[in-house]
């Protein structure tokens, strides 16, 4: 799909709303044609969908159950500039909202700037974000900065689960069975009581999911990419004359297979640092080239994660105008990847064993105001998120055995750690005289880079240059030094242990005014004050054994001092944050916006800092100014709702990665985006309904400044790139369509595509290769795949669901995703001091059936 293609849809939709304005203003349609009307709470009020002057976009529970969202991923491509992608399969989902994501940082303590809430209770931890959606009434989705009534990390905009809670009403329930490709079960199940007519009730929710995986492993014969999850709730409401209040308890499990990445490395015949590239026939696979769907891995291991926690919602009505309402909400939850492999060949080249437990308390208490002309919202918010983390680098292990087999003691340190002011020196190591009789049994300390980080790339590309010095000058022993390291340094085996804990307070305030019957005023500010703490940081480096600690590098000791303190630093900062908005009805069914809104995400410290204390240092936090107008429209009796909206954001601190050598490092970067959305319902006939939604972005970095000296600077040019996981186009069609209704017999088809366009993993595009799908030659210089460079290609998915139902009581459903087995890949990671990529791919095509019974 062409930007000229795109923009021409823009432009039919904008003329088409605009000409019907006369007509819906005449037509005045009764209240129960046309199309449901969706009530959200996205401005911590129930307001219709349509009253809402911001971009949002909801999924009601009957439209959930449509689409078959079960997971975060589900949501990709289904709403316009929303995109959901992940480095670990159905776990730590990453969400961009226009452009606005996680960029490519992958640190557990990295808080999303799509802020995301269950129940109106803020949810830090990334790695659980998928954990609760089960026994849903709706999504909303706001897109653009929240800073008023949302605050912190909500720079792209906010997600809101809402689950189901006790009606109060007729005892009901439902159980629904599936079962689906790859030998996946599935069961969801709910139970609603009232235990006092329209007083209190209680409900049960659970979920339960458990299959083989789509991506074999030969290595290790067995599947990859499973599915193992559980979860549930218990939710109790009592209400009164007065007062509503919901008690909320969960607690969910995932303990999958990991999902293997695709290494593809860049030097000759794509291979990557240990020599393997998955491209070329392997001879322990009988001479065959790997399969689309095989990944040779040596060290996977399980994506596990858990949370439990509780909420309380009370909502006290004072008078029949004010309304004071308090969410306090507290989960705990883990997260262990052990061991990850993040090379995905058979080779011990990259492991990491990531470990992380998470605390998060959050309290708000707000006064809602509701007059004849005006409407307030006042309020405070207190919370504070601790996160501990233990992570576990294992690097090059291939060269363990080599040099265990060469003589060299376990005791042998020599090891390629990025610190400026230790180990850029290869020690002096004794020889074993049996297998270098030539040599004099000695090698003399080598000093690699004096000034800067270096990893196996600038080690072998040293190695290189030294042996053609050194036979041309004739100095044979010298080579023999190197050649009896093979190469001259060792794995990399360190421990890193730090906490991260983000105290936030903050005060708000919102006006609407009603100027006339039909243009209303909304201003709103907010103040945090937030603290980020990095403390009790410690990393110790081991010796060839994995036994002996050699070094510590944070804080630096060498030898190693346990005595030595842990690291501890903190910032404090304060934030306005805010927005207005002025709108206008132009007839009842027709309304029109213009805003401006600030938001921001909390500062943070580069989290993956494990080789040196230089590495350990603070952004600070990102802005975002957004300007945006909007037009929604409902007309022909109702019948058609077309939602528009423009947006310009000015951009500055976002938070992005460069993984130099093996170590991630968090730098700023400023830029700007623009761009358009449109979302279009129409019921065109009882029992057939269609929508769609289109959304164009343009980003770009703008206005960086290089400078290595500065470890939180970029030391790439990334002006005039795009913003990663920022496509420029997103397109969903969809129809619902009831092909029988009579009596007690229903039958139903959904049938829907996406398309996600062409975006950039990281914002680092081409990294100067020109081609783009020719790495430049040479082992000091950053290059990456083309499955980078070029940026990921555009794709099309398609899904259906039929379903037939009886008496409203029992249904059966048959369904399909990615019906057309697209294969795609969903995230990537430049990991250079492996010379190769590293590439997530998005799920397969598969089917199954689904039984569903309501009492």
């Amino acid at each position: 799909m062409t930007h000229k293609m795109t923009l021409r849809l823009m432009m039919l939709a904008s003329t088409t709303a605009l000409s019907t304005v006369a007509m819906a203003q005449t037509a005045a349609a009764p209240a129960d044609t046309g199309l449901e009307e969706i009530v959200v709470t996205a401005q911590k009020r129930a307001q219709n969908l349509q009253d809402v002057p911001a971009a949002v976009s909801a999924f009601g529970y009957e439209q959930l159950q449509a689409r078959g969202i079960a997971q975060t991923s589900d949501l990709m491509g289904s709403l316009p500039n929303l995109q959901v992608t992940t480095p670990y399969g159905t776990t730590q989902p990453n969400f961009s909202l226009r452009g606005i994501s996680v960029a490519n940082e992958f640190s557990a303590s990295t808080a999303s700037p799509v802020g995301v809430y269950v129940d109106e209770v803020y949810q830090s931890f990334r790695a659980s974000h998928g954990q609760q959606l089960y026994d849903l009434e709706r999504v909303e989705v706001l897109r653009g900065p929240q800073g008023t009534l949302y605050g912190r990390n909500t720079t792209g905009g906010a997600i809101n689960f809402i689950t189901r809670k006790p009606g109060l009403g007729a005892d009901n329930g439902t159980v629904t069975l599936g079962f689906g490709r790859f030998n996946t079960f599935t069961a969801q199940a709910a139970a609603e009581a009232t235990l006092v007519p329209d007083k209190f009730g209680i409900r049960i929710a659970g979920t339960f999911a458990r299959g083989d995986g789509y991506t074999y492993n030969p290595t290790l014969n067995r599947d990859f990419a499973t599915t193992d999850n559980i979860g549930g709730r218990l939710s109790a409401r009592y209400r009164g004359d007065s007062v509503d209040i919901n008690f909320k308890v969960y607690g969910a499990r995932n303990n999958p297979w990991q999902d293997l990445p695709y290494g593809i490395g860049y030097l000759q015949n794509r291979t990557d640092a240990g020599g393997y590239s998955r491209f070329v026939p392997r001879p322990e696979l009988g001479g065959r080239i790997l399969k689309q769907n095989e990944v040779q891995a040596d060290t996977a291991g399980r994506y596990f994660t858990s949370s439990v926690g509780a909420s309380l919602s009370i909502a006290f009505e004072l008078n029949d105008k004010l309304t004071l309402t308090s969410i306090t909400g507290y989960d705990s939850s883990k997260y262990k990847l052990s061991p990850f492999d993040c090379d995905g060949s058979p080779n011990n080249v990259c492991a990491i064993r990531y470990d992380s437990k998470s605390d998060n308390f959050n309290q708000d208490l707000r006064l809602n105001y509701t007059g004849d002309r005006f409407r307030i919202i006042a309020g405070a918010y207190f919370g504070i998120d601790t996160i501990k983390t233990v992570n576990q680098p294992d690097f090059f292990g291939f060269l363990r055995p080599v040099l265990t087999g060469l003589g060299i003691p376990g005791s042998f340190n020599n090891i390629p750690i990025a610190v400026g002011n230790s180990l850029k020196t290869i020690p002096a190591f004794l020889l074993n005289p049996a297998l270098t009789p030539a040599s004099p049994g000695f090698c003399a300390p080598i000093v690699i880079n004096p000034n800067g980080y270096y990893d196996a790339r600038t080690l072998i590309a040293f190695q290189a240059d030294v042996a053609a010095t050194n036979s041309a000058a004739g100095n044979a022993a010298q080579n023999a030094c190197f050649a009896a390291g093979a190469p001259p340094f060792g794995p990399i085996l360190a421990e890193q242990r730090y906490t991260v804990q983000r105290p936030s307070t903050a005060l708000y305030g919102e006006l609407a005014y009603d100027l006339t019957d039909a243009l209303s005023l909304t201003v709103g500010l907010r103040y945090t004050w937030d603290t980020v703490r990095y403390k009790d940081a410690r990393t110790v480096v081991y010796d060839l054994s994995g036994k002996g600690i050699i070094a510590s590098t944070v804080p630096y000791s060498f030898p190693y001092n346990a005595a030595l303190p842990t690291v501890r630093q903190q910032e404090k900062t304060g934030r306005v944050s805010g927005r207005a908005v002025l709108d206008y009805k132009f007839a009842d069914d027709v309304l029109g916006y213009i805003s401006y809104s600030r938001g921001y995400r909390a500062g943070a410290y580069n989290g993956l800092a494990y080789q040196d204390i230089s590495q350990v240092y603070y952004l600070q936090p990102e802005q975002v100014n957004a300007y945006e107008a909007g037009l929604k429209t409902r007309f022909l009796d109702r019948r058609v709702q077309l939602n528009l909206a423009g947006f310009y954001y000015d951009y500055s601190n976002q938070q992005i990665a460069q993984i130099i050598g093996a170590t991630s490092f968090l730098r700023s970067a400023k830029g700007r985006i623009y761009g358009g959305e449109a979302e279009l319902q129409a019921q065109l006939a009882d029992g057939f309904k269609i929508d769609a939604a289109l959304g164009l972005l343009n980003s770009q970095y703008k206005g960086n400044k290089v400078n290595p000296a500065d470890p939180s600077a970029l030391t790439l040019n990334i002006n005039g790139n795009p913003f990663p996981n920022a496509p420029s186009v997103t397109f969903t069609a969809g129809f619902d369509w009831d092909i029988v209704q009579a009596d007690k017999h229903k039958l139903h088809l959904r049938g829907d595509t996406q398309y996600m366009g062409k975006y950039y993993f990281d914002p680092f595009k081409n990294y100067n290769q020109n081609p783009c799908n020719a790495p430049a030659p040479g082992a000091r210089i950053l290059a990456a795949t083309p499955e980078l460079a070029c940026g990921n290609p555009g794709y099309w998915l398609f899904n259906a669901r039929l379903t037939y139902t009886y008496d409203e009581k029992y249904s059966v459903s048959l369904w399909g995703k990615n019906i057309s087995n697209k294969f795609y890949y969903v995230y990537g990671l430049n990991l250079n001091a492996f010379y190769q990529d590293y590439l997530s791919r998005g799920a397969p095509r598969t089917f199954g059936i689904e039984g569903t019974m309501r009492f």
